[in-house]
């Protein structure tokens, strides 16, 4: 394949698909499949998600997605050879003498060196001498003079009658508000392996958009009745559903779209 932007064009006109219909069905991004017909390779995220990019819209077209890969592969190392050929016979056009901006500063921290070195020996240290503090007698406190207390009289038990006191009223405390249940039903969490391209949407509605996750990133989305989770390199994400783990997504670059409802469990999402 030795156009392989040409070749996908003819093959998507032949078929009278649009851009946006195939981009709906494989959900790639309508400006990436544009990149791959038109050979802009540096306009996709890059890595593994160039290839799986290309190998999903070749199976979509009825292309052969291992000769859609090796031509892109060509195609790749052919103009990563370009720049470094320009660059090679760039630095061996470089000319061996010393810039003048080195030589001012080499000489700009010669003078600073010599201007600490003056100003250090002309300062002479200051030492501030305290006062002696003459020491204060010490004070004695005053004695305390002895204070008679007379000692109360004995009260006569005889003819007296204990009276309760009037009871306090019962405290009345607000019931606590139980709390209300979440509205959620569908919740997954992510884990990011390794970088991988993600897209989601929830209740009908875009929450991510293309979007490359780098390795380490965490996740968690909520829908109240479904959910849609595109997913570009299916080896490198752990997910879990409701609370349950999925084992395994997929192979290494594999593109995996899933509808995720409240009645979606972990096992039927797994890839063995």
């Amino acid at each position: 394949m030795l156009e392989l932007g040409t070749s996908f064009r003819k093959s998507r006109a032949s078929l009278n698909l649009s851009i946006d219909k195939i981009a709906a069905e494989t959900r790639i991004s309508p400006r990436f499949l544009e990149a791959i017909e038109n050979e802009r390779f540096d306009l996709l995220p890059g890595g593994i998600f160039n290839r799986g990019f290309i190998r999903a819209y070749a199976v979509r077209l009825g292309l052969d997605p291992d000769e859609a890969i090796q031509g892109y592969e060509k195609l790749f190392r052919a103009g990563d050879a370009e720049p470094l050929q320009q660059e090679t016979e760039r630095v061996r056009g470089k000319t061996t003498k010393i810039p003048v901006y080195y030589v001012a500063v080499a000489g700009l921290l010669i003078l600073v060196v010599i201007f600490y070195f003056l100003t250090r020996h002309k300062e002479a240290p200051l030492t501030a001498a305290r006062p002696p503090v003459a020491e204060q007698p010490a004070i004695a406190p005053p004695e305390a003079s002895p204070v008679e207390v007379a000692a109360p009289e004995p009260i006569a038990a005889a003819g007296l009658v204990s009276v309760p006191g009037p009871e306090p009223p019962p405290v009345k405390t607000a019931p606590i508000p139980a709390p209300s249940p979440s509205n959620a039903a569908v919740v997954i969490e992510l884990e990011v392996r390794e970088e991988s391209w993600f897209k989601l949407s929830s209740d009908g509605s875009d929450v991510v958009n293309s979007e490359v996750l780098p390795a380490g990133t965490t996740r968690r989305y909520t829908a109240a009745s479904s959910m849609n989770v595109s997913i570009g390199n299916a080896a490198g994400v752990a997910l879990r559903v409701n609370g349950q783990p999925v084992s395994s997504l997929g192979r290494n670059g594999q593109v995996r779209n899933i509808m995720i409802t409240p009645t979606t469990s972990a096992a039927s999402l797994e890839v063995r």
